[in-house]
């Protein structure tokens, strides 16, 4: 028996028998099967068109939050004045003014090193165009005492702001535990020329081991950026920390496979500074005002 084209897309013979109004529910059902699927491919594109090819690209177009590192150096002789100033902004008063300008959960850090005392300022940003983060940070009430403090990154005055916005190159959202977290905390390295290439490809494609095992060790929000200062390329990190053991879960993080095949790959290509502890040197937390 000859099956016609119709007949063998849909796997039914001329044999079998139907009254004409099932034949004519059958056929509305696969037209509104078909138009259903259109749709699904239609709004699968559409969506496809809001992002990028690059993980960095489609978080910023993802609509959620941005972290953001920006940093300067003290003036020789004003590092005391510019730790106390930087205090301040702990304030409610502060606060309430970053917040108008889309930024929260802000944390400031320390280090000296290339003969300088290096400020690293973190926050989250809520605005639409993240680049414009430095320009709004600087344009909040009160922050423009930090100016006269302050040495610019050669880079800034480029982009018009005297704090210089770092690369963001990495983020692992980790822990979902919500609340202040028990502590924050930055480093910095430095990172061989000759392996800038390959650290950056590491994490663009960070092992899912590596981030379960940030789950487990209680770790939220970790972010690491990129700058050049001198002829040198550097690396910080913030992090926040969930837990409520910390001694014990970095202890656990060391013992984990994944993460010492990962560091097999990831230690090489950094530098560390003087003082560091392996490949990191741990920046100072300036505190926060007190209440």
């Amino acid at each position: 028996m000859k099956l016609t084209r119709l007949q063998l897309c849909i796997g039914r013979g001329t044999h079998e028998k139907h009254e004409p109004h099932e034949r004519n529910s059958a056929h509305g059902f696969r037209v509104l099967s078909v138009f259903r699927g259109l749709f699904i491919i239609l709004l699968a594109l559409s969506s496809l068109s809001a992002f990028g090819f690059s993980p960095y690209e489609n978080r910023l177009m993802s609509g959620g939050p941005t972290r953001v590192g920006l940093i300067a150096a003290a003036k020789a002789g004003a590092e005391d004045a510019l730790a106390e100033t930087l205090q301040t902004l702990s304030s409610k008063k502060a606060v309430k003014a970053l917040k108008k300008k889309k930024i929260t959960n802000l944390a400031t850090y320390k280090q000296t090193f290339a003969g300088k005392t290096w400020i690293m300022i973190y926050f989250d940003y809520e605005g639409i165009e993240y680049l414009q983060a430095a320009a709004d940070f600087e344009s909040a009430e009160g922050i423009q005492a930090l100016e006269r403090l302050i040495e610019p990154h050669p880079r800034a005055a480029r982009y018009g702001t005297k704090w210089l916005q770092m690369e963001w190159i990495n983020y692992i959202r980790a822990s979902q535990k919500k609340g202040e977290p028990a502590d924050r905390f930055a480093m910095v390295t430095r990172i061989k020329p000759e392996k800038e290439a390959e650290y950056r490809s590491l994490h663009q494609t960070v092992w899912p081991g590596v981030v379960d095992q940030m789950v487990r060790g209680n770790y939220r929000n970790f972010s690491v950026f990129f700058v050049e200062i001198g002829d040198e390329l550097y690396e910080f990190f913030h992090v926040d920390y969930v837990g409520t053991d910390a001694e014990k879960d970095g202890e656990m993080n060391k013992a984990d496979p994944c993460n010492q095949r990962w560091w097999k790959l990831t230690d090489p290509c950094q530098d560390p500074l003087p003082g560091a502890s392996g490949p990191w040197l741990m920046m100072d937390k300036i505190p926060e005002q007190k209440k």
